[in-house]
């Protein structure tokens, strides 16, 4: 899993894609044609060879937590996966689309009744780096931990109803009085092995999907009877360990762990450098003092290619998109009609290439191609500019009482988005467009579920990240009746059913097809659509070399290269 619902407090985060309807530096659909861009990142063509050894260092900024089961952010889960080896991996294809492929702890995942019942099997003989060994009790008992209610676990909610629903866990949840202490539907069968009950088929690609991220992780005894302390320096199973505690608001230092099981890590030390300052991340990448810069601020897009050249990535398919949604409670946006209109004033293109130089493209979906299923022109002409269909539609649809709308945006932020959406609207619709400011997420999110069957209403620019590569997850969160980020209260019992029946298929054809038909169910409302995926752009040194960030926005820490001098 992906953690990054900003899913995306955490690594991209949501409340600044809200603000500004795109976060610049996540992933898109389709290359970009910027000079300087590249498609696959290389070494610069005068740098010595790399060899193992050495030290590297990686921005990021400070986490919330390097407990796995409390990492709700992209640093802390970049960190971990450094630190830990769970069950599975993502790895991206050679088609490009990213999906979880065993790792090396990994025997098997089985199902004899239809996805109801999985059984894991792991390979014997691994330990952690304190020498506890890894087993099914080890799994069992970190997953019980994660889920119970009282050792508020951010990510115990994997094993309940979204996603896992595992047998027992509406009994361990609850924060203050949980029935039990662990899921009845976990059971150990021996050493490596150990099954778990779901209350729901699921299918396999989905399941493993879901148990690919630091939620899953094996963690010691050591972390469920003090997570605090083991915070503060956690003992994993990974390519490299912590032999000090990490020093907070400066450093987090890892070295390779020599008793590794699996294939070894190539660097001997990595530094991540805790920063609160893009540029001056992007400041110290210029400079020679920082290796590895995983998101450039927006105000580098433009000289990153002159500066870096090769060195500067720009690459499609990350799993983030900006989306715009409308009010379906209030009165200006009642026509869908009128909905459209507004989605064909907007230029993206325009914008995309003007503001963020490519780093972002038009989207005709809610998933880009590197998810299955994905990369599909579901919106169709619905979102295509075209000045003068949008005025006809906006006639069609009986106007604008007013002939003003509003998008919403946060206070304090430049907000530069927001404000050329606003101007195209103007030029191109001749409807009057203004921003609607709030001083936080929180308060724009309570005004728009607020909105009164006789106001105007307002218009909510969004943001995700999804948690997994899957297209379920690309729009099931956002958008399924209930969902703790369906903020924009959308509800249709088709949509739906055909997540649920997705989720619960065993073939994996089948379950993409239902969720496709779910996105077009979504678009045919049109309550809400996706206007930008974001490219996966980032930066690194002359220092280093095979430096890769995944759609996922995960980088291969273990598998970059120290240059020798």
């Amino acid at each position: 899993m992906i953690i990054r619902h900003r899913t995306l407090a955490a690594t991209i985060a949501v409340a600044a894609c809200f603000a500004l309807a795109a976060c610049g530096g996540s992933t898109s659909p389709a290359a970009t044609s910027s000079p300087g861009t590249s498609d696959a990142p290389s070494s610069s063509s005068s740098a010595p060879t790399a060899a193992p050894g050495g030290k590297f260092s990686v921005a990021i900024e400070q986490p919330q937590s390097l407990v796995p089961s409390n990492c709700y952010d992209l640093y802390c889960a970049n960190v971990l996966n450094a630190m830990f080896t769970g069950l599975f991996r993502f790895s991206t294809l050679p088609g490009g689309t990213v999906e979880p492929v065993h790792t090396e702890l990994t025997k098997s995942i089985s199902t004899a009744d239809g996805g109801k019942t999985w059984t894991f099997e792991i390979n014997p003989g691994w330990t952690f780096t304190n020498g506890e060994a890894i087993t099914s009790k080890t799994f069992v008992d970190t997953w019980n931990f994660a889920a119970l209610g009282t050792n508020g676990q951010q990510l115990g909610f994997v094993f309940g109803d979204s996603q896992l629903n595992v047998v027992g866990y509406s009994d361990v949840s609850d924060e203050k009085a949980p029935k039990a202490q662990t899921m009845s539907g976990l059971k150990i069968v021996n050493d490596t092995t150990w099954t778990m009950a779901l209350v729901a088929p699921l299918g396999k690609g989905l399941l493993e999907n879901f148990v690919a991220g630091p939620q899953i992780f094996p963690m010691p005894s050591v972390a469920m009877t003090d997570p605090d302390a083991f915070s503060k320096q956690p003992i994993g199973n990974g390519h490299y360990l912590m032999k000090e505690p990490w020093v907070p608001n400066q450093k987090i230092v890892i070295d390779r762990n020599p008793n590794y099981k699996g294939t070894p890590a190539l660097a001997d030390t990595v530094e991540f450098r805790i920063y609160n300052d893009t540029t001056a991340e992007w400041a110290d990448l210029q400079a020679g003092n920082l290796d590895v810069e995983p998101q450039l601020p927006q105000s580098a897009l433009a000289t990153a290619a002159a500066v870096l050249g090769d060195r500067y990535v720009n690459i499609p398919g990350s799993l983030g998109f900006g989306y715009y949604a409308f009010p379906q409670q209030g009165t200006a946006f009642k026509s869908k009609d009128v909905r459209i209109a507004i989605a064909k004033a907007i230029n993206w293109d325009d914008i995309n290439s003007k503001l963020f130089y490519g780093t972002q493209v038009r989207a005709g979906s809610f998933a880009p191609k590197t998810i299955l299923g994905g990369g599909e022109d579901v919106c169709g002409e619905n979102c295509v500019f075209d000045p003068a269909a949008a005025k006809a539609k906006l006639a069609s649809g009986g106007g604008i009482a007013g002939n003003a709308i509003q998008f919403a945006a946060l206070q304090g932020g430049p907000n530069t988005t927001s404000k050329a959406v606003c101007n195209q609207i103007q030029t191109n619709l001749g409807v009057a467009c203004t921003l609607k400011l709030f001083p936080d997420f929180g308060t724009m999110l309570e005004a728009y579920a607020n909105i009164s069957a006789s106001d105007p209403g307002f218009i909510l620019s969004g943001g995700w990240a999804a948690d997994n590569p899957t297209l379920q997850n690309m729009i099931g969160p956002s958008f399924t009746t209930g969902a703790a980020n369906n903020y924009i209260g959308y509800s249709n019992k088709s949509f739906d059913a055909l997540i649920t029946q997705g989720n619960s298929a065993a073939d994996p054809a089948k379950q993409v097809a239902l969720w496709q038909q779910a996105e077009a169910v979504l678009y045919g409302d049109f309550v809400a659509y996706a206007t930008s995926f974001y490219n996966t752009t980032y930066g690194y040194s002359t220092r280093v070399s095979n430096v890769k960030i995944d759609p996922t926005a995960y980088i291969n820490i273990s598998e970059i290269a120290v240059i020798a001098p």
